[in-house]
């Protein structure tokens, strides 16, 4: 499975006012922030099953529907 990028909007570390053109890259196992186009390495990187997986995204799903509900 090749990666999948997914481009971020606005993103800064705490602390700093500096804006990253940062992008979260999708693999098999796991997603990864990356804070720069050619970065090495990524910022964080999240490995977990598809299951495990699926439930942040959905967590994080459910948060942005009471946001715009509420």
């Amino acid at each position: 499975m090749p990666n999948i990028r997914i481009d971020l909007p606005r993103v800064h570390v705490g602390g700093s006012d500096a804006h990253c053109d940062a992008h979260i890259e999708v693999s098999a196992h796991g997603f990864a922030l990356f804070l720069a186009p050619d970065a090495e390495y990524p910022m964080l990187d999240i490995d977990g099953t598809p299951q495990q997986l699926d439930l942040v995204v959905r967590g994080l799903q459910a948060a942005l529907t009471s946001r715009r509900e509420g």
